[in-house]
């Protein structure tokens, strides 16, 4: 019997919540040794091979704590745990990026504000704005409140209770194994290790062991340790409560053999759901095409359910207090979940704002699509084609909606972990097929499997390493598990006859680990093509460029080798000597450092000088700021998370090729990154600044009722450009100062003005009307033209009076006048605005204005 001691401070922002806790209870789970975790801020004890234990010991960020392993394979445990920590506990935290903090509620818009509607508020959980008819679903039952029925003894509860168990795990597995990936799956999965839980179950089984009935012995147990998350400092841990007594009343439900929370079908069409709280199983349940709002009165922006309806899209505001008093069922409400509001349908300034909330957001959503969907080109013509990283075929299609052209890495490995065998030929094939399927042509780069240390899948044994990232992973482990390739390279092939296919090998290090898999390629192709079964034989075999033996030997790849991909995310601690999961040195992980930039570029110029494509798939390419970099390397493709997509591609078209191949020159003579940080940042400035007046900032023979809906229509503009995502605090900002001053100069002109943080960019918008508006102009006369004139609040003011100066002085000539409202177009509008106040090709004054 030894025993051993890890001491470590918790890296987790949301603590070790239900996900985390049930990582580390499966690795803790593969040994005999009791596995003790100890919070050294309370002093708490928790048995880590029981997530609830776990969560409920309230570890909370930067807590001191310690795993004390005893047991005959303590050694052993230890290893694979200190790895634990070390590598996978600090990147395991998906509460941030998946939930983040509710946003408050902005003042209600000025409309509403002034028309006094009645309205409830609440903290936005996901934007949008949804319209539909109320529907109440209450709450949970109380875990003490249940049917009270007669035990018939230990034997027959107990039995009764692990058939229960048994069911529930069925059912939950049965859902994760139509899932690819995403919140739900890591939700699901915590449901898992929940109902599977031995401190649980433990419990459960004393009270029936002591004369219970397995019902009541598993509510009170849930009810345990619900009280015990409730009572945590931890505000994710608390709201963990309730996915303890979900999965409680999913047992019970087994137990008694009927349901204790039946709601009835959600009527068909446009709803609004309005409850107390919602578990992850009614959110999962929700009609997806029909659920329009999600209105709950406890806030909870780190609740499961929370997350799982930012997933979904569905707008949703939290911390509504007296919902379900206020909204009564079958009455039509409207979640505006930009400005944190639940609103009666029908009222006619509701209906005006919904109308006008839409419509902006219907143009805006339209501009994202079609610039997304657009050939990602520079100013001065050079193609960059910009792909996708994806995980699942379902993802792929998502990243095809966001404007991918194609899909530059799909990491196999996530169809591999988080199970207890691997995925069969026929679910790899379903996978890749949905991903081809979606690309419609486009190209879609399979990645084999690149499992390690640091990714383990239990099946495969592989041993716990000091190093993973150096050491059995990748195309190493294939010669040891040929069965796995094997079945991974017919799955490819059957794949790849539907639609272009290409397979890209990790981490290699050799010309022998490419021949390995092409000579393994070829028995595959051989069997497929004797069993009579279609696939394409002209698959590209790439090589993933991530090892500097790669780098430093391009030639002799190209001609091994169809393609390239780079991996900078292992390229670069390669090349620095950086293992990026360890804190201390993680800041010397930079992509930008003069040695990696010379490698890049080596790496390249000599794929190119072969004959071969070159992409990069690392993290590298999903920052803005290192396009000027990544273009002036001259790359065939770049490849990154498809949300960041659109940004990228929208930056891309504002920067010129030319100039990008002069900044990465002098990059590479810097003597560190920090050098080049500064040249990135001075080298942005000139072309990325927006022009001040543009012609989607112009509406010719506009419509408004009066001023009100002039300036409305003017920020709209500004919202639908991207120049605002705050467009309610833009509109206050501008009648600020109409509410001390008209800027009706005169003339039949207007030029509304602010400073405010809600722009993004300095702008002129502008509306020539139809019909003239009174204003309250300085000479009494009505108001055709309007010429908003914005900056944000770190501009310049004596730029601001600059321009709003010359404008005015402009607008005092009748010729000026008279050129703008006889302007065919919003394109000549805009040409007469920049030749009268000589605004230069990024819209700022020229010199001597």
């Amino acid at each position: 019997m030894t025993s051993d001691a890890l001491s470590f401070q918790c890296p987790l922002r949301g603590g070790l919540h239900a996900r985390p806790a049930s990582l580390l209870a499966q690795v803790a789970a593969r040994y005999e040794a009791e596995v003790i975790l100890v919070n050294g801020r309370t002093g708490a004890t928790a048995n880590a091979k029981s997530v609830l234990a776990v969560i409920s010991s309230d570890v909370k960020h930067a807590d001191p704590c310690q795993l004390r392993v005893v047991g005959s394979d303590a050694a052993a445990a230890c290893r694979e745990l200190a790895g634990f920590l070390e590598r996978v506990l600090p990147v395991c935290d998906d509460v941030a990026p998946d939930a983040g903090p509710t946003t408050a509620a902005p003042e209600l818009p000025r409309t509403l504000r002034h028309a006094a509607v009645r309205h409830l508020r609440g903290q936005v959980v996901q934007p949008g704005i949804g319209r539909g008819l109320v529907v109440d679903l209450g709450g949970l039952p109380a875990l003490s409140a249940l049917p009270d029925v007669a035990a018939r003894g230990p034997a027959a509860e107990h039995d009764q209770f692990r058939s229960a168990l048994s069911a529930v795990r069925v059912s939950l597995e049965t859902q994760l194994a139509g899932r690819g990936r995403g919140p739900e799956v890591g939700i699901l999965r915590a449901h898992l290790s929940i109902a599977t839980d031995p401190s649980l179950i433990e419990h459960a089984e004393r009270l029936i062991a002591g004369g219970a009935a397995a019902a009541a012995a598993v509510g009170r147990a849930a009810a345990f340790f619900a009280a015990r998350c409730r009572a945590a400092e931890s505000r994710v841990v608390r709201e963990r409560a309730l996915d303890i007594e979900d999965v409680g009343l999913q047992l019970i439900e087994h137990v008694l053999g009927q349901p204790l929370h039946a709601v009835a079908p959600l009527p068909a069409g446009p709803t609004v759901v309005v409850a107390a709280s919602l578990t992850p199983r009614q959110v999962l349940e929700l009609p997806r095409g029909d659920v329009r709002g999600i209105v709950l009165e406890a806030a909870g922006a780190t609740s499961h359910a929370a997350i799982l309806a930012r997933a979904l899209g569905i707008p949703t505001l939290a911390g509504v207090e007296g919902a379900r008093v206020e909204l009564h069922p079958g009455t039509e409400v409207i979640v505006d979940a930009h400005h944190g509001l639940v609103l009666s349908a029908g009222d006619p300034h509701v209906e005006a704002h919904f109308a006008r909330v839409c419509a902006r957001q219907a143009r805006r959503d339209e501009r994202e699509r079609r610039r997304a969907h657009q050939p990602a080109m520079t100013l001065d013509g050079q193609r960059v084609e910009v792909a996708a990283n994806v995980a699942g075929g379902r993802e792929a299609a998502r990243a095809f909606e966001r404007g991918a052209e194609g899909i530059g890495l799909f990491r196999t490995e996530m169809l591999f972990l988080g199970r207890d065998e691997p995925p069969d030929e026929e679910a790899q094939l379903a996978s890749y097929v949905e991903a081809i399927r979606a690309a419609a042509g486009r190209p879609v780069i399979i990645r084999t499997l690149d499992v390690g240390a640091d990714k383990p899948a239990p099946y495969l044994h592989l041993p716990a390493e000091t190093n993973p990232q150096l050491g059995y992973r990748g195309v190493r482990v294939y010669a040891e598990h040929g069965t796995l390739l094997h079945t991974q390279l017919r799955a490819i092939l059957r794949a790849s006859a539907a639609g272009p296919v290409w397979v890209m090998i990790p981490m290699v290090t050799s010309l022998a680990e490419v021949e390995l898999v092409r000579e393994r390629l070829r028995c595959a192709q051989a069997e497929l093509a004797a069993a009579g079964v279609a696939f394409n034989p002209h698959v590209r075999v790439g090589v993933m460029v991530e090892t500097p033996a790669v780098a430093m030997q391009m030639p002799e790849y190209c001609a091994a080798a169809d393609f390239f991909s780079i991996g900078t995310n292992d390229l670069v601690q390669y090349v620095l000597a950086v293992d990026r999961e360890n804190i201390k040195v993680a800041s010397l992980h930079d992509p930008r450092h003069p040695a990696v930039l010379r490698l890049l570029d080596r790496i390249v110029q000599s794929a190119h000088a072969g004959g071969r494509w070159v992409g990069l798939c690392g993290e590298m390419a999903g920052c803005v700021e290192n396009l000027p970099l990544l273009i002036g390397l001259g790359l065939d493709e770049i490849s990154l998370a498809a949300g960041s997509i659109p940004r990228v591609k929208d930056a891309i078209g504002r920067l010129s090729a030319e100039r990008c191949r002069k900044v990465l020159a002098a990059a590479m003579t810097c003597h560190d990154a920090r050098e080049v940080e500064a040249l990135l940042t001075e080298a942005a400035r000139p072309t990325t600044a927006e022009p001040l007046v543009a012609s989607e900032l112009v509406r010719i023979d506009a419509e408004a009722d009066d001023k009100s809906a002039a300036i409305a229509s003017l920020v709209d503009l500004l919202y639908v450009a991207g120049r605002t995502d705050r467009p309610s605090e833009l509109e206050d900002a501008l009648w600020a100062r109409e509410d001390t001053y008209s800027t009706g100069l005169g003339h039949g002109v207007a030029v509304p003005h602010c400073k405010s943080p809600a722009l993004a960019a300095a702008s002129i918008a502008a509306l020539r009307l139809r019909r003239p508006v009174e204003w309250g102009a300085v000479d009494g006369e009505p108001v055709r033209c309007v010429i908003l004139l914005g900056l944000p609040a770190s501009a310049d003011d004596q730029a601001h009076m600059r321009v709003l100066a010359r404008l005015a002085r402009r607008l005092m000539h009748a010729a000026f006048r008279d050129r703008l409202l006889a302007a065919a177009d919003a394109d000549a509008f805009v040409a007469v605005l920049t030749a009268e106040l000589e605004l230069d090709g990024v819209g700022a004054l020229t010199a001597g204005s």
